[in-house]
């Protein structure tokens, strides 16, 4: 049975059908599913994942009022790895300026490392041997009073990373000496029972080992005690096949963020209130739970009320794909990261050049770029262009080589924030913004005082003259922070958003067939058998094995399936992940697509005529299988 992370939407299947107004309507409804659920699957908002999350909650704060100390290190791979550094950054925060910052902490683990927050490294996700010494880089050995709170994200119930890490640390509880016990969850968005069965590579287990012993764990102890929880509220299938940088990359950040919020309210209830309407102190676990999930759901709507003024970024986005251009993100503080976070997945989603889409942050506090990520590795710039990402170099690099098909998108979320926007950004982009070049501010506010202030201001810049290029777009929504100094609420906003741009654009560029990603990098198993899935379903072949073979083909330039040495056939897909690498190899899919069409008799003629004609999605309209 397909992972229903993997399956296709019924919702979005004309995703590649409709106009930018469309596509905003289709991810709308596919969003909702967070909320409203899939099926007759559990939701979040169920009474099983209420109660687990309540569970795990209660037994963190007990450790932390028997004075452990809590380690909380949440850990994936790719966009999971990603968020898992955004959301450990900004409770670290709040956590330092109240002085708690010995008693809890916030870490995070992706695999491959730093480098991979912006760009996705080959193998990184099956790399166990790396997974496990990671995790061991978190364990305190010498204090027997700091436990780990380990959070595996792994939407589907598949990455490797993630099992080893799980099997490391459920085999330091089960020992038979084990001075201390860690509590030990997963999180992912599909039934344990569709976790993948198949034995990972270069190891003796499959995922679903790890899932089944893990679940075997927490039914053997008391609910009240344990140390092992299973977190899998069922989203749906992705609005893009498989994508799940998008819904599911929402629902982690949305059930880490309340699990967060939840332990430190409960914990310290004075220094961490809830900062939304409806909240009181005799407020139980579980109705603070469903209140902030009430005010996460309200943020989407809120958020989609915007789908006329979204829709025309989304058409400028397009045009900017289509002529090679570029979308540049800015923004301050977590808001820039966002965008930060967005332009690194549309590498391996949307087979995008390394500079296509790009995010920058804006100074913060006489801090800039990767001061401002406060990653764990610290100053990146120097690996390569696609690492520079401070407000200098989009002011003084990219800004002064900006042409009128580049698409800007500016966001802010204060009054300071404008008034930073217009100090130290708005005489830049006077200076070089193009006639008709689309550069759109969009400003998030609440309906307060301060607010008030920041509409007035916006007002008054958009009426003057050197702003008129400048498209505003305001986003009202009811709530910014969840705990004061988290604007939670922005964030997820304007990752829907950023999420709509970038996946519109990209459709409306020729990159998605139907509501499936085709020009997709090979750079991990789990996108190896994707990529199976996707030759197998567009082409009609209804043989996953032949749908390997043609992809096999694109991979090492075969003229013909028949023509495959019995060698490279068996060799494992790691080794076909390497290739890729280190030859450099485009446009892997959209080659095999048309292989499997017939109608090519070498993969170097294909890769001529997508030259010829890049937009991939009319070259299948051709040739594919009617």
């Amino acid at each position: 049975m397909t992972s229903i992370t993997e399956k296709v939407n019924e919702l979005s299947v004309d995703l590649d059908k409709v106009n930018s107004l469309g596509i905003l309507r289709l991810l709308r409804q596919c969003d909702s599913q967070i909320f409203s659920g899939y099926l007759d699957y559990q939701s979040i908002v169920d009474k099983e994942i209420e109660e687990e999350v309540i569970l795990l909650v209660e037994r963190i704060v007990e450790q932390l009022n028997q004075g452990f100390s809590i380690n909380v290190v949440s850990t994936g791979a790719g966009t999971s790895g990603r968020l898992a550094f955004f959301i450990s950054r900004s409770f670290n925060k709040i956590l330092k300026e109240k002085g708690y910052e010995n008693q809890v902490k916030f870490n995070y683990l992706i695999a491959g490392g730093d480098l991979c927050l912006t760009v996705g490294m080959e193998g990184a996700e099956d790399n166990i041997h790396q997974a496990v010494n990671d995790i061991k880089s978190q364990l305190n050995q010498e204090n027997d009073k700091e436990i780990i709170v380990y959070i595996g994200i792994t939407c589907g119930f598949s990455a490797p990373y993630v099992a080893a890490q799980l099997d490391f640390l459920l085999n330091e509880n089960t020992k038979e000496n084990a001075k201390k016990q860690h509590i030990i969850s997963l999180m992912g968005f599909n039934p344990i029972e569709l976790a993948r069965k198949l034995k990972i590579e270069k190891w003796e287990y499959s995922f679903n080992d790890i899932v089944e012993r893990l679940n075997k764990l927490k039914h053997q102890q008391e609910s009240k005690s344990r140390n092992y929880f299973i977190l899998n509220p069922i989203f749906g299938p992705e609005p893009l096949t498989g994508s799940t940088r998008m819904k599911s990359g929402s629902g982690t950040k949305i059930l880490i963020e309340l699990i967060f919020s939840l332990v430190l309210n409960h914990w310290k209830s004075n220094e961490f209130k809830l900062q939304l309407n409806g909240d009181h102190q005799q407020h139980s676990l579980k109705s603070k739970y469903y209140l902030i999930l009430k005010n996460y759901e309200q943020t989407c709507r809120e958020t989609y009320y915007n789908i006329e003024p979204l829709s025309k970024v989304i058409e400028s986005v397009g045009n900017s794909l289509k002529k090679r251009s570029h979308l540049y993100y800015l923004a301050p503080e977590s808001l820039g990261i966002v965008g930060f976070i967005d332009a690194s997945e549309t590498l391996p989603t949307f087979g995008a050049r390394p500079l296509d889409v790009c995010g920058f942050l804006m100074n913060s506090s006489g801090e800039e770029g990767w001061s401002v990520m406060n990653n764990r590795e610290g100053d990146l710039s120097s690996v390569s262009d696609q690492y520079k990402i401070s407000q200098k170099d989009f002011t003084n690099r990219v800004l002064p080589n900006t042409t009128q098909d580049d698409t800007i998108v500016i966001s802010i979320g204060s009054i300071q924030q404008l008034n930073q926007f217009k100090s130290e950004i708005v005489p830049s982009l006077i200076q070089h913004i193009k006639p008709n070049q689309s550069v759109n501010l969009i400003y998030f506010k609440q309906d307060n005082n301060d607010d008030k202030i920041l509409d007035k201001e916006i007002t008054e810049l958009s009426n003057s003259n050197f702003t008129s290029n400048i498209n505003f777009i305001k986003i009202q929504l009811s709530n910014s922070e969840i705990i004061s100094g988290l604007p939670c609420f922005y964030e997820i906003s304007l990752k829907w958003i950023l999420n709509s741009l970038t996946t519109g654009g990209f459709v409306l560029a020729g990159k998605v067939y139907g509501n499936r990603m085709i020009d997709l990098g090979l750079t991990n198993n789990k996108l190896f058998y994707r990529s199976c899935g996707i030759i197998n379903s567009i082409m009609k072949l209804n043989d996953e094995e032949l749908a390997r073979k043609y992809l096999i083909c694109s991979v090492y330039s075969i003229n013909s399936i028949n023509d495959i040495p019995q060698e490279i056939l068996e060799l494992p897909v790691y080794r076909h992940i390497e290739y890729c690498e280190e030859s450099k190899i485009k446009s892997i899919v959209p080659v095999a697509l048309l292989l499997a069409s017939g109608k090519f008799s070498s993969p170097s003629l294909i890769r001529d005529e997508i030259c010829k004609q890049p937009i991939i999605r009319l070259l299948l309209d051709q040739h594919k299988p009617k």
